[in-house]
Order: C-alpha cells, then structure tokens, then sequence
C-alpha cells in the first residue's frame, strides 16, 4: 500500500510544479505589463523592471497555487485511469480513499506553502517593491533630465543634458531659469549632478558660467567653479511610503497600530484581506477534493471520462470564483469574513463524506432485481404447471 501510495504521490507532484510554474510565468507576463510604462515613463533600467516585477512573485503563486494542484490533480488521476492503474488498485481492494490519500497529502503541502506565503513572503516582497516604486516615482533625475532633450520642469524653467552616466552626472548643461522676470539667467556648465536632501532639491553645477541680461542689450557673464542651483520650489514630490492592506503582515491587518489614522473603510478593507491570507490556504485541500471526489468514485468507462473531467473543473473553478466573491463583498461588509472560511470547509466535509462512504446500490437498481426475480419464480411456476 505505502509503494502504490508513494507512486500516485509522485505522479501527481511533478504535474503540480509544471501547472504552477507555468501559471507563474504567465501572470508575471501579465504583471510586468503594468510595470513597464512607469519603468519607460521613469527611464529605469532593465534591472529595476525585473527586479519590480519579482517582487509581485508571492502573491501571484499564492493566487495560482489552488488552481495549479486542482488541473494537476486532474491531470494525474485521469491519466492513471485510462492506463487503468487505478483500476487495478480498485480490483485488489483499495479504498477510492486509500488511493486519493496522496493526492491530498498534496494540498497539504501546498496549504501550508501557502500559507506561509500569505503571513510572511507576500508582505515582505510588497514592501520591498513599494519602496522601490516610490524610489523609481521619485526619482529627481528621471523627473527633471532627460539626456539631448530640452525638458520643462516648470513654467519658465528649461533644463538640458546632452547625457546622462550611470552614476548620474550630467554632462553639458544647459539652464534657462526665467522663474524670476527681473533677473533672468542661463546657466552653463561642463558637469552637473542633481542632489536632494530631507529639505531641500538643488543641482550642482561644475566648471561653467551665468548669463544674466543688463540693460541695454548687453550679457553679465560670471564665471565658476561650483555653483548651486535650488530647485526645491520645482521637484515638490511624496517622498512618503504608505502601506496598502497587501503589504501589511496579518497582526497589523486585524490589530492596527492605534496610532495610526485607520478609516472605517480602510479598516473593513484590511480585516477582509486579514481573512483572506487565512481562508485562500483552504481551497489547496478543497479543490483537490473535489477532483478526488468525481475521479476516484464510479464505474470505469472504456470510452473515457471526459464529461465527467469538464464537469468536475467547471465545479472547482465556479467554487473557486464564488471564494474570490466572498473575500471581495467582505471588503465592504465584514459580517460577511466567515463566509471565506465556511466556504471552503463545506466543500471540504462533502467531498469527504462522499470519498468516505460505502458504494450503495441504488434503489433503480434493486428494484429492477426485484422484478427479474419475480418474473424467473413465475417462469419456472408456468414450466412446473405445465
């Protein structure tokens, strides 16, 4: 019994971690398309758009995970059945329970994968990739140059680099700051970096000389070494990193930090993402029991079960819908949080209860024995008679 077991273990895990990996890349795909224009809008690197697009990994396994076990399921127990290994199992005496016992060892592991994505791995990343956003959005230098464009920042204000390194120095720089109509100037210089403190954004300029225009028609020139432009007034952006409900850990989703401004939303919202993190785990056992549940009970047919597999994954994926519902509507009514749980834990005792139960004979069926018995006894009473 612990070989056939280890066996169907084996044949349902590799599935699993195809399904998985495969969902995985096709959502990263879906995800780094949102990514991509705040990468070009902010003249990132490569690095940082991968890098981004990494840290929304956790989430999105902890999404596709339920549904990556349920078609490997799926998959393994059908394949098993046409090549009637299961069929031999069930012919030696094996309980449709003994032989689904693997599989839901399955969704245990991943329940608990998933779980420990959902408490820990999920917020960690999201955090990581907040900051980085924000780091990219407030990016002075992606803001104000661009390298051989002539750039408006503000009203009045031209800036222009004919390029910008690696490390952020601004090679040849040119300045029109006409902010100020009584004494306009333009600015030039060899080299310039843009730097920014907690109170003030200002560029350095180095080895140049300013332009301002004197009555008459004529140019003052001053020429210098280092010269310090403030542009504070000009990059005025939220340097503030604010936490969304998905990067918060569980114990700040359902006990906020009392100094914190919380409204009443933004509180239904985070207990409802609270539950979430611990209710989704469920529908890795779920699903797996609903596949255990339509291929593991009834006949064998030598025509193929495929009506019975389309039935079984419209089951699964309209439950799993109706959980993603129930977490939504519990955004904007927290009496509605156990639902995410009772859910799943239905599906869980029914599919149980069927895999559990003994096979009865059904009462058609009884009673059609009943009448061929009948109809033999007055068979061989006509014979005697006569």
């Amino acid at each position: 019994m612990k070989l056939l077991q280890r066996y169907i273990f084996s044949q349902v895990f590799l599935p699993a971690i195809l399904s998985l990996s495969a969902l995985a890349v096709l959502a990263l795909l879906t995800q780094s398309l949102q990514t991509l224009d705040l990468i070009v809008e902010n003249r990132q690197s490569a690095a940082t758009f991968f890098y981004i697009t990494i840290l929304a990994l956790p989430q999105l396994i902890g999404i596709i995970m339920p549904l990556a076990v349920f078609m490997a399921a799926i998959y393994a127990l059908n394949r098993m059945t046409n090549d009637s290994e299961l069929v031999v199992a069930k012919a030696n005496g094996v309980s449709p329970w003994a032989m689904g016992t693997p599989v839901l060892r399955l969704g245990v592991y991943a329940l608990i994968l998933h779980l420990i994505i959902n408490l820990l791995l999920q917020p960690l990343a999201f955090r990581q990739m907040r900051a980085e956003i924000l780091t990219v959005k407030t990016d002075i230098a992606s803001q104000m140059v661009q390298s051989g464009r002539f750039v408006t920042p503000a009203p009045d204000l031209t800036v222009y680099a004919r390029e910008i390194r690696t490390d952020g120095e601004l090679l040849d720089v040119l300045i029109h700051d006409g902010r100020d109509a009584e004494s306009k100037s333009t600015h030039t210089a060899k080299t310039g970096r843009l730097q920014r403190s907690e109170n003030a954004t200002s560029l350095i300029l180095f080895n140049g000389s300013v332009q301002t225009p004197i009555e008459g028609g004529g140019l003052d020139v001053i020429d210098f070494q280092t010269y310090q432009l403030d542009l504070s007034d000009v990059v005025a952006l939220d340097n503030v990193l604010r936490l969304k409900p998905s990067d918060r850990f569980l114990h700040e989703l359902l006990r906020p930090d009392p100094l914190d401004y919380v409204t009443p939303k933004l509180r239904r919202e985070m207990t409802a993402e609270g539950h979430a993190r611990l209710a989704a785990p469920l529908w890795n056992m779920a699903l797996v029991l609903i596949a255990m549940s339509f291929l593991l009970r009834g006949q064998h047919s030598k025509l193929g079960h495929g009506r019975k597999i389309a039935i079984c994954a419209v089951t699964g994926f309209v439950f799993r819908l109706i959980g993603f519902a129930a977490a939504s509507s519990a955004e904007g009514d927290a009496a509605l949080n156990p639902i995410q749980y009772a859910i799943p834990l239905l599906v869980i005792l029914v599919c149980i209860f069927l895999l559990t139960r003994r096979k009865k004979t059904r009462f058609g069926q009884k009673r059609r024995r009943r009448s061929y018995i009948s109809a033999r006894a007055d068979y061989l009473a006509a014979e005697g008679l006569s």
